[in-house]
């Protein structure tokens, strides 16, 4: 548990950081733009998400497999060779996507972007080129677990992003709101390519046949990688999209504002599953009792760590919204009371999820995102029908139940994990705690948030405590 407190206070510092910067930048679009505004930014980032998806191949998730036992076993000429392979298909791919969006530009801004001129996608394509770029270079930081680095590149980036979109839209209001892009993965690709050079790998030219190697390894990981985020990620992705459709464009104002305040409390976790989590289980593929073992530490750490901020987020939920947003994002609160419980889901969800990618084949990962993908799908989508906008978050919680189950049903046929009581009940208790401060009075809830919160503390520095001398 050591280990893991240490690097989730790294990334923690970068997410925080990224965080605040967020909040801010989204406090000033509010303000500036209302609703609409918030809703139009909400379609742009969903499109830029949906190409970068499409156009990524996995690549830093591929990097980040592959790189880790290479960058333990310092296996020097090897890395070359993959980073020379991930250029290879980021060149391709990259630009094949960006000639695509231009050619269909017309249909893309009229369907997606709420009939916002053609000339919205030459920002889209220039921040998808340099969010893609930044992507490689994270994933070889990412495989060399460098924690700190990559914080940095998170804290900073965030930090550039929201002065250089906030000085946009106050300058020109709705018009900027395409360049506001541009901002974060410039950032982002400055800081990664200066730490990349830290990393000291060889500059001799990379052995060709090996060159080949890596990128069939490469492609043969990220084109079901690809294909399972389509069906599953690219649904959250997308999810502006059919709001637009459903509930105009106000509703995705809404919708993104609840988004934005769950990633108070979502962005660090995600951050150190991804950027530490997921390496340590890369790494671990040979050893399953190991494996398994952190696997459910792992669980444990982040139910302790985020039930209470889900806890204390119901409780202030209506308030924050106000604070962070205005008072015409009210409507906001009617997603976010379901919202948040399914988030409780989805971190348990997150730590099964990343145990399929590393250790089961891409088939496996493509069925258990394919099913998750279309449970929230169909959910969200019956929900609007049934409870229009709560049924937004009604089937997020559904939805992510869903996706538990398969996650579980799969790991455990294929012998790779079993659950085990105390993350069980520990997972039935935080949603009685959150289901609670759901439904009493404002007051109330907050008592109920606080005092579970001390209560997880002092079992997280217990469990701290009597691992310290644990070494990952």
């Amino acid at each position: 548990m050591g280990s893991i407190l240490r690097a989730t206070i790294i990334l923690a510092s970068g997410s925080f950081v990224s965080l605040l910067a967020g909040f801010i930048s989204n406090k000033a679009y509010a303000v500036w733009v209302g609703p609409e505004g918030v809703g139009l930014l909400g379609l742009l980032q969903g499109l830029l998400g949906l190409a970068a998806l499409v156009a990524g191949m996995g690549l830093s998730s591929g990097l980040v497999r592959l790189g880790s036992a290479l960058a333990r076993e310092n296996d020097g000429a090897n890395l070359v060779a993959l980073r020379r392979a991930a250029w290879q298909i980021y060149s391709v791919f990259a630009g094949v996507t960006s000639v695509v969006l231009m050619l269909l530009a017309q249909p893309i801004a009229r369907l997606m972007l709420a009939g916002s001129p053609t000339s919205t996608l030459i920002w889209v394509v220039l921040a998808l080129l340099l969010s893609l770029a930044a992507g490689v270079h994270i994933g070889l930081l990412n495989a060399h677990h460098r924690v700190k680095m990559l914080a940095r590149v998170t804290a900073f980036s965030s930090i550039f992003g929201a002065v250089w979109g906030i000085g946009l839209v106050w300058l020109w209001r709705e018009v900027a709101l395409p360049w506001v892009l541009l901002g974060a993965p410039a950032a982002q690709l400055a800081l990664s390519s200066y730490f990349v050079r830290s990393l000291n790998l060889s500059k001799e030219k990379p052995d060709l046949v090996r060159v080949r190697e890596a990128r069939a390894q490469l492609l043969l990981f990220g084109l079901p990688y690809t294909l399972s985020q389509l069906v599953g990620s690219a649904v959250q992705i997308a999810m502006p999209f059919l709001i637009l459709h459903q509930l105009g464009q106000d509703g995705v104002g809404y919708y993104k504002a609840a988004v934005l305040f769950s990633t108070a409390y979502i962005g660090f976790l995600l951050n150190a599953l991804g950027q530490d989590y997921y390496p340590r289980l890369s790494a671990l593929r040979d050893q399953p009792e190991a494996f398994r073992q952190t696997i459910h530490l792992q669980q444990k750490f982040v139910l302790l760590i985020g039930s209470p901020l889900i806890a204390l987020s119901m409780a202030l939920a209506p308030l924050m919204v106000t604070i962070l947003f205005s008072a015409d994002f009210a409507p906001t609160v009617k997603i976010l009371k379901w919202q948040l419980l399914g988030d409780l889901l989805r971190f348990v969800s997150w730590t099964l999820g990343f145990a399929v990618l590393a250790v089961l084949p891409g088939r496996k990962y493509l069925f258990t995102e394919t099913f998750g993908g279309m449970m929230l799908l169909g959910c969200c989508l019956w929900g609007m029908q049934q409870f229009g906008l709560q049924g937004l978050g009604i089937g997020w919680f559904f939805g992510y139940c869903g996706y538990l189950l398969v996650l579980s049903f799969v790991l455990v046929v294929n012998k790779t994990w079993a659950p085990v009581w105390s993350n069980a009940s520990l997972l039935m208790l935080s949603l009685g705690v959150a289901m609670l401060a759901r439904v009493i009075s404002e007051p109330w809830a907050l008592l109920v948030a606080v005092a579970w919160a001390l209560i997880c503390g002092f079992w997280l520095l217990k469990e701290f405590r009597f691992t310290r001398n644990e070494v990952w």
